[in-house]
């Protein structure tokens, strides 16, 4: 049963699997070890529908369940979907726990032992939307050498990724901290050149080497490196939207908040169009930052705006730049 449940999640039916894991379990009469496994793929399935708090009821039943059958592997697992889970709510703490009690268990592992680099990964991120930086180093480091050791490019590559955002971070207060993302990024460049038909990596490279070059005061190279990777991504909208968003501030870098606000609209638009909320609350952030920074002068466009919709017809209001202005 559980098989068949893995194979449906697997090839992304995830209402279905829900469907059917919960006619099985209302049927009764499995074990608890096999309810375990079931809660865990209906909470991944949960959390891949957007349902995080529905995720987070079946991850604790698969925990405990887990725990009180001491099936370890099974426990490994149902930890870290959970802990998946409370970062999708927002509650980092408690993502922090999961992560932690996922490492309490690690002699006992079998094959849960091959999810470590996935862990020490969450582990890092959690500790960096806690503003703990340092400690973020150290597990997102722990992370990327573990995949590195077991020869996945991929996760190594993620890993560098989010350090070279963390050390961005800390450059805000500490300028020094650009030499080692800038130490990262030649090491990131050299996957990326292993592999030119994946854009993946030479997008990824591109926006942060364009979030590099802005950190270091070098916005309109910046903005060069944030235009190709955006060339690069193509009709992927998540990434689009991360693209327009460095474009926003390597704009408001140079002093032309017209232009940012057009790269923040675009942003909003994109994240509108990937579905994923967690991108249209960062662009809507980014917009309350925009505004409260330069209010006036966004005030003033807008109104330019307005004017110009009035005269419609004849004349018509700036809209945010598409993606083929830039190529």
């Amino acid at each position: 049963m559980v098989d068949a449940l893995t194979r449906l999640l697997e090839e992304g039916r995830y209402a279905r699997c829900l469907f059917f894991a919960e006619q099985i379990l209302g049927e009764g009469g499995l074990p608890p070890s096999e309810q375990a496994g079931i809660h865990l793929i209906m909470s991944r399935c949960r959390l891949l529908l957007q349902d995080a708090p529905g995720a987070v009821l079946s991850g604790l039943t698969a925990v405990k369940l887990a725990e009180q059958e001491q099936e370890y592997d099974l426990l490994g697992r149902a930890l870290l979907a959970l802990g998946a889970a409370y970062a999708a709510l927002h509650q980092h703490e408690k993502a922090l726990e999961c992560f932690q009690r996922y490492f309490a268990y690690r002699v006992y592992y079998r094959a849960a032992a091959r999810l470590e680099g996935a862990a020490w990964k969450s582990l890092g991120i959690t500790y960096q939307r806690l503003l703990q930086p340092e400690r973020a180093v150290h597990a997102l480091e722990a992370a990327r050498t573990w995949f590195a050791a077991h020869q996945m490019e991929r996760g190594a590559f993620t890993c560098t990724h989010d350090l070279i955002n963390v050390y961005l971070y800390l450059a805000r207060e500490d300028r020094s901290q650009l030499r080692p993302a800038r130490r990262l990024l030649v090491e990131q460049r050299a996957i990326a050149a292993r592999h030119p038909h994946d854009p993946f990596y030479a997008g990824t490279y591109l926006l942060d080497l364009a979030a590099w070059l802005v950190s270091g005061g070098n916005p309109c190279l910046g903005a060069v490196a944030a235009a190709r990777a955006l060339n690069v991504y193509g009709d992927d909208p998540a990434h689009a939207c991360h693209c327009y968003l460095t474009l926003a501030r390597c704009a408001l870098e140079r002093g032309d908040a017209s232009q940012a606000l057009r790269f923040v609209l675009a942003a909003m638009s994109e994240a509108v169009t990937a579905g994923q909320p967690e991108l249209e609350q960062l662009a809507a952030r980014a917009l309350d930052d925009l505004v409260e920074r330069e209010g006036l002068q966004i005030l003033r466009h807008l109104d330019a705006a307005y004017e110009a919709a009035a005269r419609f017809p004849d004349e018509m209001p700036p809209v945010p730049p598409i993606r083929r202005d830039l190529q």
